[in-house]
């Protein structure tokens, strides 16, 4: 196994920031010395409340004016929790830090971000853990929001997984992360529970109005365009008690766009066929073939063997054993190039819109009633534009492709990476592809409680989110240019970027076709085209109560029931090229994408030849899905459609205590969560040619303990210790039961509706020194026992035990009733069976550091500076199996590795340096985390990982109030222009994507009425 040391080769700058974030916090701490020390937090809320009820203002409105503000509220609701928790607070009216929500989360200890094509933020990982494994709550219930992508990350959303990106962040007041478990909080977080919370008007004084507008400008789309926000708030004084309203708004239209290199996969020399061998070389590849024009001279029609009997030697005398397991190794198996070497542009047109909407009733100050309301829409047109190799991803059989192709040249670098390489008989292609698509979330929460005495109160809770992402429309289209000579990747000027040289004028359109597949395989273009929807909706009612039975002792519990319904449906369709009407060329159908490779440091072609599909769809409507168009109509049998619903019983039981012993105080909870779920799982397979749906039902119950503990030490040090033990439940796509069966081979490949959750026991210790007003510095470590992860296996089982139809067996005519002839595999038959299983977890250890210092111990001006930093370490070891054993053979064929779990960062960092005063304000921000595993491949292809390099976003922003109402304010985003870069293997680092989407700026006028 190859070594994975680069991965670690940052320790030292998190060494120097944790080193200065010490010092500053020492130095702040001995110059507060001097000032009054913080007041303990219940006597300081109660000082609060009783200075409000003198000035007759609402004790329960939190003013929250400016970003100082809003780290000191913020602070404050940390202080008094009873887990682990973090806050972000809105700093002003619809006026959040960041100009994305998920990038506010990752200035949260233990949060690191995922981007999103175009270099938004999209999702995020909490310790170590991916979006999956954390929950996203909404004004109390939770909800899911997904999106699409670029094919090289998914190309969607169909997980449980939260994007960040289809919501405005000025429709939220405030974000909380939390850490640890608590009984009261529902189960289903291994991660962290966000809660994310919109508007209210009693968060307000009285009658408040604002607007927002901002203009969005990018350096590498060269485009402006407008973003909008308003709000309006008020409250009444009625004979029926207190009464409020509130609505909010936020719209903006944006282009993202990125651009960079693709390999989309790395492969042997010797993978899909090899490459065509000099003349003489024996054996002769590939074998001749008169169809297809194949002989001892040539490796097709038109294409002479003018590999280089050198460069030849060179890639096919280097192996590769796949980490030992090979004993005789395939010659090439150790020469790895591009799969589709190819330059990339991906232009996303999206529109974002944002409604809520709230009404609150007060009629006594015992009862309150809520109703919240969410509305969102993101709508996306997306066009990704390919210039490319092909053939170095086709089989002989397919379409010709890498066996035709002759090595001329050759280089390899000293880790073995294939770094340079020229070529004869190459395809080249131009593709391009629009996907539209939208995503619509609709919430509403009616909640409310009531005090019965002064020791009962009852709260309730019921509402339902809806999530839709509805793809209409995906369409590629790829031009041909067949058997080019001359073509070459270039690696050794740019690590990241090679120089493509295509060998024909990309730019020119009569340099490709587009047309019907030839007899011998060789292809003039193709279209495909893609339908989706993807459905979540969750329902949520649930009932709690809270009885004080003396100053120091609460019991709480209370019931939910929760309904999660998630369903996908994907139908493709597709063909070969078209022939082209009589009188219409390559020109007539096509467009120049231009004015590429900025900023990309390396020689790239500046436009190429793309499709117009405005005007292809004037001759070919590809789109029609009809007979009219060969190819377009749509492959209903065998589309993917599944869906899984989950029914959720739980209750809880809780104590909360706050004693004084010691000269210490303590408080926190106690109690245990009980969660019953039962889920149905259902997909549609294809059963000779009719679809049947497939359905399995599991039911599993948890008993789920959580413990948090806080001492409330003296010089305000507060140490917290958590324990308890929680669950995630299994991916939807994951237990869907769709079947793929060869009764031919005897194989199965099938969902798992019958996995268990992963399920682990969680600890936390943290000490917290609130050493000067609004100020802090924590410690913290955490460990997290994860009993169970999900993998890919095989293994053998009798097909009848396996729960799918019987027919699935029968082809050609075959039978499995006695009759003749008789099919290859009858149900009582063994098969090898390949599906999701629950296998062994591992640890994860980590620890989270946190500083909030205000310099307000400095003199004059300098008391307006502040500094926030945080560091966090994760360790976990999980093995993963990246070869399963065959149940076919005596050997042993099982393959596993020890490695971190995929998406984690074993460190991150985070600074912001600010400065606030009455009416300037100015910050600068750093997020950096570090490279993190996205796969585990374990050498069985000759990859040990595929690793995403550690990143560093800088962001600044600065704003003046012009007048007490009217406020300015300029931000900068990602000022260096940080790319996104995937590597393949650990020792090779082959550049498997580079992509980079340019700096961002954003002047904005606010005004309050």
């Amino acid at each position: 196994m190859k070594s994975t040391k680069h991965m670690g080769n940052r320790a030292l700058p998190a060494a120097r920031l944790t080193s200065l974030a010490l010092a500053i916090a020492t130095l702040a701490a001995q110059a507060a010395a001097q000032e009054q020390p913080v007041q303990p937090a219940p006597a300081a809320q109660q000082n609060a409340q009783q200075g409000a009820q003198q000035e007759g203002q609402d004790p329960n409105v939190v003013v929250v004016t400016g970003f100082r503000a809003s780290l000191n509220s913020a602070l404050n609701t940390k202080k008094n929790s009873d887990g682990i928790v973090d806050v972000i607070k809105a700093e002003d009216i619809a006026k959040f830090p960041d100009a994305n929500l998920a990038e506010s989360l990752q200035r949260v200890p233990g949060v690191a971000l995922a981007r999103g094509d175009g270099g938004e933020g999209k999702q995020i990982t909490v310790r170590g853990l991916n979006a999956g494994f954390t929950r996203v709550r909404i004004n109390g219930i939770e909800g899911v929001a997904a999106t699409g992508s670029s094919d090289i990350n998914g190309s969607t959303n169909r997980g449980r997984g939260f994007d960040f990106s289809v919501f405005a962040s000025e429709l939220f007041n405030s974000l909380e992360v939390r850490k640890t478990s608590e009984a009261a909080v529902e189960e289903g977080s291994l991660g962290a529970t966000v809660d994310l919370r919109t508007g209210r008007p009693f968060d307000f004084k009285g009658r408040t109005a604002s607007v927002g507008v901002q203009e969005y400008y990018n350096d590498l789309s060269k485009k402006t365009q407008p973003r909008v926000t308003a709000l309006l708030s008020d409250r009444w004084e009625t004979p029926y008690g207190k009464v409020g309203a509130l609505v909010s708004g936020a719209w903006s239209k944006r282009r993202a766009l990125e651009e960079g290199y693709e390999a989309v996969d790395l492969l042997s020399a010797n993978a899909d066929g090899g490459f065509c061998s000099p003349a003489g070389v024996a054996p002769q590849n590939p074998a001749s073939n008169a169809v297809k024009g194949i002989d001892a001279a040539n490796c097709g029609f038109g294409e002479p063997r003018t590999s280089n009997l050198a460069a030849w030697n060179d890639v096919m005398g280097r192996t590769d054993s796949n980490g030992g397991t090979i004993a005789s190794p395939a010659a090439g198996s150790g020469a790895f190039h591009p799969r589709i070497p190819r330059y990339r542009r991906s232009m996303t047109d999206y529109e974002r819109t944002g409604l809520t909407g709230a009404l609150q009733w007060r009629p006594s100050a015992d009862t309150d009633v809520n109703l919240d309301l969410m509305y969102g829409k993101f709508e996306n047109r997306r066009y990704d534009n390919y210039i490319s190799a092909i053939s170095f991803g086709r089989t002989l059989q397919t379409a010709n492709g890498k066996p035709q192709t002759s090595i001329v040249e050759s280089h390899f670098d000293e880790n073995g990476s294939w770094d340079y390489g020229k070529f004869n008989g190459v395809d080249i292609r131009s593709e391009g592809l629009l996907d539209v698509y939208t995503t619509t979330f609709k919430q509403y929460v009616f909640s409310g409680g009531h005090r019965f005495s002064d020791r009962f109160k009852v709260n309730f809770l019921h509402g339902t989110s809806n999530s839709e992402l509805d793809e209409p429309m995906r369409a590629t289209v790829q031009f041909d240019s067949p058997n080019v000579d001359g073509f070459s990747y270039d690696f050794r000027g740019n690590r990241n970027v090679p120089a493509l040289n295509f060998g024909i004028d990309v730019s020119n359109p009569n340099s490709f076709t587009f047309g019907p597949q030839e007899a011998d395989g060789t292809l003039h273009g193709q279209f495909v085209g893609r339908y989706l929807n993807t459905r979540n909706k969750l329902k949520t009612t649930e009932l709690n109560g809270a009885f004080e039975l003396n100053d120091n002792l609460t019991l709480s519990g209370g019931y939910s029931n929760r309904k999660n319904t998630w369903s996908n449906v994907e139908i493709g369709s597709g063909g070969n090229g078209l022939a082209l009407p009589a009188g219409v060329t390559l020109a007539d159908i096509s467009q120049q994408v231009s004015g590429f490779g900025k900023g990309l440091g390396a020689a790239v072609p500046s436009s190429w030849a793309a499709v117009d599909l405005d005007k292809l769809r004037a001759i070919y409507d590809i789109e029609c899905h009809c007979d009219a168009v060969p190819g377009s109509q749509y492959a209903y049998l065998t589309q993917a459609n599944r869906a899984v619903e989950e029914k959720i019983d739980a209750l809880y039981g809780m104590v909360d205590f706050n004693y004084d012993l010691f000269g210490i105080g303590w408080r926190g909870n106690v109690g245990v969560r009980g969660a019953e779920t039962k889920a149905t799982s259902m997909a549609l397979i294809n059963v000779n040619g009719q679809l049947q749906p497939n359905i399995v039902t599991k039911k599993y119950r948890d008993w789920l303990p959580a413990f948090n503990l806080t001492a409330q030490l003296p010089k305000d040090v507060f140490l917290r210790f958590s324990a308890g033990k929680t669950l995630s439940r299994p991916e939807y796509v994951d237990l869907a039961p769709s079947a793929t069966v060869s009764g031919q081979s005897g194989t199965v490949g099938i969902g798992n509706g019958n996995l268990d959750p992963i399920r682990a026991k969680t600890y936390d210790l943290q000490a917290e020194w609130y050493y000067a007003k609004n100020a802090m510095v924590s410690l913290g470590v955490f460990r997290k026992e994860i009993d169970s992860f999900i993998q890919t296996v095989s293994e053998r089982a009798v097909y009848n035990t396996l729960g799918l139809p019987n027919d699935l067996l029968v082809f050609n005519g075959c039978s499995i009733t006695g009759g003749t002839p008789g099919c290859p595999t009858s149900p009582t038959d063994s098969v090898v069976v390949s599906r999701k299983v629950n296998t062994p977890g591992g640890p994860l250890n980590g620890l989270e550091f946190n500083l909030q210092a205000p310099f307000t111990f400095l003199p004059g001006v300098w008391k307006n500076f502040g500094l926030l930093a945080n560091y966090t370490h994760v360790k976990s070891k999980i093995t993963y199996i990246t070869r399963v054993d065959n149940p076919r053979t005596d050997a042993n064929e099982l393959l596993s590795v020890r490695a971190n779990f995929t998406g984690l960062s074993p460190r991150a960092h985070n600074l912001t340096f600010f400065y606030e005063d009455e009416k300037f304000s100015a910050r600068v921000s750093k997020a950096h985390r570090s490279s993190y595993l996205l796969a585990v491949l374990g050498d069985v292809q000759g990859h040990d990982f595929t690793t995403v390099d550690g990143s560093t976003n800088i962001d600044a922003s600065v704003s003046y109030q012009l007048t007490p109402n009217l406020r300015i304010s300029l931000e900068g985003q990602n000022l260096t222009d940080e790319p996104l870069r995937y590597g393949r293997d650990t020792q090779r680092n082959d550049t498997l994507l580079y992509v980079h989407s340019g700096r961002s700026a954003v002047l904005g006028l606010s005004y309050k009425f």
